[in-house]
Order: C-alpha cells, then structure tokens, then sequence
C-alpha cells in the first residue's frame, strides 16, 4: 500500500500557508482544513486566495465545517435554520474547491441530546448534503463519542436517511460507549462501511478532548486492514499537536511500508 495521508489542520496555530508548507515537507497528499479554527472569507478575491493557498503544489484540500458555533439539528428552530443556513453558504464557498468532502457534526460538543430534535436534524442534514451533492461536495456526518453517532446503527441510519455520506472517526469510535462495552473498531467499520468516504485517524480522544497519538497497531490493525481491502484510504491524521501527528504519521508509514 503507498503512504498516502493528509494531516488535519487542527494540530496547528500557524496561518494556512505555513500549514501546506509543512503538509509539503512532510509528503502529505493534503490537508483537511478544520474551520473552527479559519473561516472561508466572504470577500470573493480573498477566498480564492486562500484556497490557492491551501491547493499549493499539488496538495489536495478536504474540509472539516464549523462545529462550536453550529447545530442544524438543534431543538431551538432559530439556531437550527440558522446553522443550516450557515452551512448552505458554505457549500456555495466550497463549490469553488470541488471535488471535495465536507464533514459534519451532529450533537457537537457533548451538548445534550435532548437538546436536539431527531426530525430536525435528519431534514437539515439532508439538505446540506443534497446542496453538496449539487456542487461537487460530498458531505460526511461524523461519528461523536457521545450521542447519537456514537451508535453504528444509529450513525447509519441517519446518513442513509438524509443522504450523506460518513466520516469515520477511529479516536471516537473507540471513546465510544458502542466499543466501550465490548465491541471493536472493526464491528464499527463493517456497520458503516458501505457509506465511508472519509477517515480520521488517531488513538483516541480523551474526555478533555486531545487526540491522542497512535503510536502502536495493537488496537488498530484489524479495523485498518478492513479498510485498506476495501480501498478506504488515504486517510486524514486528526491530532492535537504536531508532535503527536509526527509519532502517528511514523507509526502508519511503517503499517504501509512493503
């Protein structure tokens, strides 16, 4: 298998350009830009440099969508539309930078599920993913640890319902009450798999938030063979700093080496 990955851009402080030039140096295929952290400018001339940025010298560009700020299944209908609307000018941002993926949260930041309308999120998601579809962007709900998306089965029947497609969070499956039980990130995978078009990779996440390194397969390999027979790869490195990216970025180069 050749080494392919992206780094997330989460592991960093630095502006964009200083972000590609270490997803360059460090032989990245890309980065997946996480927009808690950046905004897409409005202003048209300032949005296309930016994305030239983030395309520099051959890298490809995925993007991960503000999530603190930003709950289309919300139970209170004016932070829903107004989520879905934010979400929605996104997509026409992002048409720019298509073909691309888009991930999603539902239920961010352990807000509580009774917090959240089911019917609500479902409509919502599937409208953010139809107007992906519709400009080259394919739209991934995330696995959480906690909440809905933290159940495989659950997790599938929402993107089934609205649409979307999955990203596949390995550090949050693994967090997750589903594996916390008893079950493994390879019955996690088989249940979603047929829906995955992105993965994050990485230990796993603790109750503060950090991403832990993965710097051992003893917990991983089985669900990353799965994956590598089914061609889902290349994958992103979602970590928390770049010391923990380099040890992670190590350990699956040495995984991929022949």
């Amino acid at each position: 298998m050749a080494a392919e990955f992206f780094c997330s851009s989460s592991a960093f402080k630095e502006a964009p350009d200083a972000v590609a030039a270490y997803a360059r140096r460090h032989r990245y295929a890309g980065v997946e830009w996480y927009l808690d952290q950046r905004r897409i400018p409005i202003a048209p001339e300032a949005r296309a440099r930016m994305f030239a940025t983030m395309r520099v010298a051959g890298l490809n560009a995925r993007f991960h969508a503000p999530a603190a700020d930003v709950e289309i299944g919300h139970a209170d209908p004016a932070i829903a539309a107004a989520s879905l609307r934010y979400l929605l000018m996104y997509m026409e941002f992002l048409a720019e930078a298509a073909p691309t993926t888009l991930t999603v949260h539902v239920g961010s930041r352990s807000i509580p599920m009774e917090l959240l309308s089911w019917d609500t999120t479902l409509e919502h998601l599937g409208q953010v993913a139809s107007a992906g579809a519709a400009r080259g962007v394919t739209v991934c709900l995330e696995n959480l640890k906690r909440g809905w998306t933290s159940d495989p089965d659950t997790l599938m029947s929402m993107a089934e319902a609205a649409g979307s497609a999955i990203t596949l969070d390995l550090g949050h499956a693994g967090a997750s009450p589903f594996v916390q039980s008893g079950g493994t990130l390879e019955a996690f995978y088989a249940t979603v798999s047929s829906r995955v078009a992105n993965v994050h990779v990485y230990a796993l996440e603790t109750q503060d938030g950090r991403h832990l390194p993965l710097e051992s397969l003893e917990t991983h390999r089985g669900v990353l063979d799965a994956m590598v027979a089914e061609g889902r790869h290349p994958w992103v490195l979602e970590l928390s700093s770049i010391e923990d990216l380099t040890t992670t970025q190590g350990t699956l180069q040495a995984y991929a080496a022949p």
